[in-house]
């Protein structure tokens, strides 16, 4: 047998016109790739208005406005979160960190005033 059969050449010739078909289906026309319009926060809405017309005391408010924010989120909270932790749980001083309150009971001697815990009163007309 020499060549192909009427079919197998129907066959490949299908083939090609599909393959063809399909990588000119991927070329993207103009207005592709159609994306979803972009979700704006508020805040960014506002300055993408005031910022519009670039005059420069705008800008410069938005310059403070930028540094405020570095400022507050990468040095005043993070020196709050240390200072938090220095002094409730590094501290060594004593009494600084009170894990569990010791128990009291009437006539302890409390120490750092000398107080003694007065008895408790007396509640005849209940149970316990």
């Amino acid at each position: 047998m020499a060549g192909y059969t009427p079919d197998e050449k129907l066959r490949l010739q299908q083939l090609q016109q599909l393959r063809r078909r399909w990588l000119k289906d991927q070329e993207l026309s103009p207005r592709e790739p159609v994306l979803p319009p972009q979700r704006v926060w508020p805040m960014e809405k506002f300055w993408n208005k005031f910022l519009r017309d670039q005059t420069p005391w705008k800008n410069v408010i938005y310059k403070v406005y930028r540094h405020s924010i570095f400022a507050f989120t990468h040095v005043l909270i993070p020196a709050w979160i240390v200072h938090y932790y220095i002094k409730y749980h590094v501290n060594a001083k004593p009494y600084a960190i009170v894990e569990r309150k010791p128990r009291i009971f009437p006539g302890d001697i409390i120490l750092e005033t000398g107080e003694v815990i007065p008895p408790m009163k007396e509640f005849p007309d209940q149970h316990h």
